[in-house]
């Protein structure tokens, strides 16, 4: 299975973040790698979509765009592992959406995004 690597996350981060969302503080390198070796022994796609996207989004390593990294990293995973980011994930996915807000608020949501998940997958 493909894995998304420090540096994929780095650079989809500095992608989302608009010219408004610099600030002082530095990332937290560390936190972000501890959400992506959460997914190194996950063989399946889905599961390791749904875990990297709550991992991400939960320790809030980046000043900003924390979310929108997760978002785009769960498509990645998906869509690099035989699986279409897109209908699991759409651009407007308000409820993929509040569940990245609960969990960037410190709530364990991480098995319901794995069900969510699971259901779209039919």
């Amino acid at each position: 299975m493909r894995r998304p690597s420090l540096e994929l996350a780095v650079a989809i981060n500095r992608l989302v973040r608009h010219d408004d969302e610099w600030f002082d503080e530095p990332d937290e390198l560390d936190r972000l790698q501890r959400a992506l070796d959460a997914i190194g022994s996950i063989d399946d796609p889905i599961t390791a979509a749904a875990v990297v996207a709550f991992r991400v989004a939960r320790p809030q390593a980046f000043g900003e765009g924390n979310k929108r990294t997760a978002f785009l990293l769960a498509k990645w995973v998906l869509d690099r592992n035989d699986e279409d980011g897109a209908a699991f994930l759409p651009a407007d996915d308000r409820e993929f959406a509040a569940l990245l807000v609960k969990a960037a608020s410190g709530l364990d949501v991480e098995e319901d995004i794995i069900r969510l998940l699971r259901r779209r997958h039919g």
